[in-house]
């Protein structure tokens, strides 16, 4: 019998694969990057046969592949991915991002749905809820008549899964993300799926993260070289994995992760997070009757990358600038470049540099900017009501020292950064599996840093947070006084 644990993490934009020993340490990975199709329209696709390309030349790159006695997985969640009997996909998967639907259509398919919509789903209707691209199922599959589709994925990962076992299932955090889950019952919802003219049939199977999905086929494991028969284990959505993986399973725990975009996260009874709320509630991917509670907000390292674009300088040289700059005065920046979603939904509303000045150069604006990034972690925090405590920070974002002091001191309380913060999806995985698998549980999170407040910058720090809320009421409101 072997002895490591494969873990397959399909994010948004990149495929990674993570063997772990019995002891939960990381012995090898590789990762290969994913392709995204962006129209002008507001589509965001992907082709799903190439996050199973993706995985054979991942684990194609690991050694010990006789050793791997398991397979759990990790992916971005809130997708649509429809699929022929044979479980190919018969078009575009549809992800999360996706937004051809206007604020009118999404409000006219809101009146189409039941009343009590918000407690039957514990969240309030949201644009990326895949409900509503299965009620316009002509707009975003053209020419695929409902009828003809054997069956509908939501989750990364379960293509991935179809594909390793010929099972169609899905975890309860990435079945909540649907708008067809009903958190109180852990079902898919019969009046729900009615309204979106799906049958029952046609869902994938509800399992717990550390239910067995099936066995490796022995034509995927002749493609990726594992043994035959070992079993595949579901997993869970991104948002659960890292949850588990940044040890914020527990209730009165919160993380935040910082990428390209960014959300804060933490562990709830599910009495307790009274769902509907103006966060996202999630049902745990294990525990029944715990909810994770994430509020996921546009823009964090994206707007680093804009910076970048707009002064033809790596993101790197910026963040060397703004080291150099020191305790020199910078603005104060809204990072709302692509509208925002938490800890509000508006569209709308764009971002800014407020008190700019001439002197103001590359390193003052990169300053504003990851400032801007750590209070929007903090009014996200304050919003989904949840603990103050040390913040565990994880993701590539977190990596910036300087970020690290600039959360520490908008927060005022330490921030933990983990070593290995890009890899806590497949780390949440492994603590889930491990007690099925009988590899040794992980107890606390290795290496990384603790970022400490300062005193006098966290007291700055509080009074430009006020007027960092005052900003963001005057940005939101701007757009509806012009013509």
């Amino acid at each position: 019998m072997g002895n490591k644990l494969l873990i397959l993490d399909v994010g948004s934009t990149a495929l990674k694969a993570v063997l772990y020993d019995r002891t939960g340490t990381a012995v090898a990975s590789a990762t290969r990057p994913l392709t995204t199709q962006t129209r002008s329209d507001g589509s965001v696709e992907q082709d799903a046969r190439e996050w199973w390309a993706a995985t054979q030349a991942a684990v194609s790159e690991l050694p010990f592949r006789a050793d791997v006695c398991a397979i759990g997985l990790a992916g971005s969640m809130q997708n649509l991915i429809a699929h022929s009997s044979a479980g190919k996909p018969t078009g575009p998967a549809i992800l999360y991002s996706d937004r051809r639907l206007d604020q009118q259509e999404v409000a006219a398919l809101g009146d189409r749905l039941p009343d009590d919509y918000g407690r039957r789903t514990g969240n309030h209707l949201d644009p990326a809820h895949s409900i509503l691209k299965l009620m316009r199922l002509e707009r975003f599959l053209p020419g695929l008549p409902l009828d003809a589709v054997a069956g509908f994925l939501f989750g990364a990962k379960d293509a991935v899964i179809r594909r390793l076992t010929g099972s169609s299932v899905i975890d309860p955090t990435t079945a909540t993300t649907t708008g067809l889950y009903n958190i109180a019952s852990g079902t898919w919802d019969e009046t729900l799926l009615a309204a979106a003219g799906v049958g029952p049939a046609q869902m994938p199977k509800i399992l717990a993260a550390d239910a067995l999905a099936g066995q490796l086929t022995a034509e995927a494991a002749a493609v990726l070289g594992l043994p035959r028969d070992i079993p595949v284990y579901n997993g869970a959505g991104d948002g659960a994995a890292a949850t588990w993986g940044a040890f914020a399973d527990a209730p009165n725990t919160a993380y935040a992760y910082i990428g390209t975009t960014g959300w804060v996260a933490g562990t709830m009874d599910l009495a307790d997070a009274r769902p509907p709320r103006d966060s996202y509630t999630l049902a745990d991917p294990v525990e029944g009757g715990r909810a994770i509670v994430i509020t996921p907000f546009l823009c964090a390292g994206a707007a680093l990358d804009w910076l970048s674009d707009l002064t033809s300088l790596p993101v790197e040289a910026l963040l060397d600038h703004a080291a150099a700059a020191g305790e020199a005065p910078h603005p104060l920046f809204l990072p709302y470049l692509f509208g925002e979603r938490s800890p509000f939904e508006d569209r709308l509303v764009r971002g800014a540099f407020l008190g700019l000045d001439r002197g103001h150069g590359p390193g003052a604006l990169c300053r504003a900017v990851l400032e801007g990034i750590a209070f929007a972690i903090r009014h996200n925090l304050e919003a989904a009501g949840l603990p103050c405590q040390p913040l565990t920070a994880i993701g590539g974002g977190a990596r910036s020292p300087l970020q690290q002091r600039f959360l520490a001191d908008a927060l005022n309380r330490p921030v933990i950064v983990p070593a290995a913060s890009q890899e806590m999806p497949a780390l949440g995985i492994y603590r889930m599996l491990a007690p099925r698998l009988g590899f040794e549980p992980v107890r606390e999170l290795a290496g990384g840093v603790t970022v400490e407040p300062h005193p006098s910058r966290a007291e700055a720090a509080d009074r430009r947070y006020h007027s960092y809320r005052a900003g963001s009421d005057f940005a939101r409101e701007l757009p509806r006084t012009m013509p």
